[in-house]
């Protein structure tokens, strides 16, 4: 029982449908956990035991009849503090959202249960998603089990803490530049971004809580963060498919394009003047190659046919996600305003500057970038009549140290290798997935000197999120893969 937790969400369910445990043990053996290790990592903020409890008895009492209880029938989960669950409090971080308590599920939330996932509670994150690390004014920071001074990542950091250190099964998140790959990869988990609205968003903040839960925040997608990489395919199973009033469109997965590692086709892109990457993360790269040689794998180094470069996709990314963030404007406070303009004083043509811009960018401002987003993807698309995969960093590093910055979003700084790098580099090997539209899964390596995680992600192409997630099961495998924080192993 003491493994249970830590084991994957797949073997957790088998398990659960040959009677080998029962939902409600499973879930007292997470409450547990939660009890005992949740207030030094603060990762879930709202807990719903006694629904969770009478769910799992109900999920029992329905296995014991025969019933089919779904793809993931009475496994206990998290999900991001982000999608709006009936009855729980659903706060996105935001201290107008304090006491927010919805009335109706997230369509994803609703597929989840109708699926047969219990829902523990919800985990922390930044205010309005808008932060690559889990912190806000009303929880406060979420701490990196492998080292509670650094960050977990954002911004679903809360939900990666949980599911490294065996609080639920998985957790069920969102990203719209990383949020799901970053966490996983700064704690050791293989992370998912599916394909550009392959899974409704409605019921996501933003763009509600009101009239905006109607609709699908652009640039925005589902994820998940799992201990197997396998795990991901259960939950896209359970959450994948067109909104009713979407009519007769239709959105099926593809299956993997391979199934061992000796039939990928490999483009390594990891060297781009727009975003160095410090030695741990070149070397985990490196790892990769040589296992994807040693399996006889088409490997092609920084091939020639690359369709961008970072600096012309991020050109299109950052207006686009400005404006996507745009809708929720509660967080541009006096403080914040104030800040932006010493940075704006400071740096006149940096990263300020372009959060500003894109936050108040004219509709044709904005047409363009979607253009440009849109001729971007229709070149990857034709890329990936060659390669399979494309094999990148996740972010620079590994897990940076808190910097106590809530409101100063742009006073912040990277060390990579020595060299002073912006905050914000961190988004810049993801946000490529997100302009393709393209799924991608981070994949654990290694760790570090300081015994911090390392990992790489997979992307590939438009509707083939299996394939990046065979790939990441096949090279995790021959890996580190997922490894239980020591400090949290019992």
């Amino acid at each position: 029982m003491s493994d249970l937790p830590f084991t994957s969400a797949t073997s957790q369910l088998k398990a659960l449908r040959s009677g080998e445990i029962t939902s409600r043990e499973l879930l007292e053996v997470y409450l547990q956990r939660v009890e005992v290790h949740n207030a030094t990592l603060n990762a879930i903020v709202t807990l719903d035991a006694d629904r969770a409890r009478e769910e799992a008895d109900a999920a029992d009492a329905a296995r014991a009849r025969g019933e089919d209880r779904g793809v993931l029938g009475g496994l206990p989960i998290t999900v991001k503090d982000s999608y709006e669950t009936a009855g729980m409090r659903t706060v996105c971080g935001r201290k107008d959202l304090a006491d927010n308590v919805p009335r109706q599920d997230a369509e994803a939330v609703s597929r989840l249960r109708r699926s047969g996932a219990i829902i523990i509670g919800k985990t922390n994150m930044p205010p309005g998603n808008q932060d690559v690390q889990a912190d806000n004014p009303v929880f406060g920071p979420t701490n990196n089990p492998w080292d509670l001074t650094r960050t977990s990542g954002g911004s679903a950091g809360g939900g990666a803490v949980a599911t490294a250190v065996g609080l639920a099964g998985f957790d069920f998140g969102s990203e719209i530049g990383g949020s799901t790959r970053i966490p996983a990869h700064f704690n050791g988990l293989y992370g998912h971004k599916a394909t550009w609205r392959s899974i409704p968003l409605v019921g996501h903040i933003p763009n509600g809580p009101g009239t905006g839960r109607w609709a699908d925040m652009d640039l925005a997608c589902p994820g998940a963060q799992v201990r197997d990489a396998r795990d991901l395919a259960p939950i896209l199973v359970a959450t994948t498919g067109p909104m009713a009033r979407d009519g007769g469109f239709s959105y099926t997965l593809a299956p993997p394009r391979a199934r061992r590692l000796s039939d990928f086709r490999v483009a390594v892109w990891y060297d781009d003047p727009s975003c160095p990457i410090d030695t741990d993360v070149s070397g985990a790269i490196q790892e990769v190659i040589a296992v994807l040689r040693a399996g006889g794998a088409k490997v092609t180094i920084q091939p020639t046919s690359l369709p961008v470069d970072i600096a012309t996709s991020h050109r299109a990314f950052e207006p686009l996600v400005y404006a996507a963030f745009g809708v929720d404007r509660t967080g541009i406070t006096p403080r914040f305003a104030a800040g932006l303009a010493a940075r704006l004083l400071q740096h006149p043509r940096g990263d300020a500057l372009a959060a500003l811009r894109g936050t108040f960018q004219s509709h044709y401002s904005w047409l363009k970038a979607d253009a440009a987003r849109h001729e971007i993807r229709q070149r990857w698309q034709e890329f990936y009549d060659e390669f399979d995969v494309v094999l990148m960093p996740v972010t620079p590093t590994a897990a940076p140290p808190h910097h106590g910055k809530l409101i100063d979003r742009f006073g912040r700084h990277l060390d990579v290798d020595g060299s002073k790098r912006s905050y914000w580099d961190q988004t810049k090997w993801n946000a490529i997935a997100n302009i393709a539209g393209t799924p991608a899964t981070t994949i654990p390596v290694k760790r570090n000197a300081a015994g911090l995680p390392v990992g790489v992600q997979a992307m590939g192409p438009a509707g083939g999120d299996l394939t990046t997630v065979e790939f990441a099961a096949l090279v995790g495998a021959e890996l580190d893969g997922y490894q239980r924080p020591p400090a949290f192993a019992k």
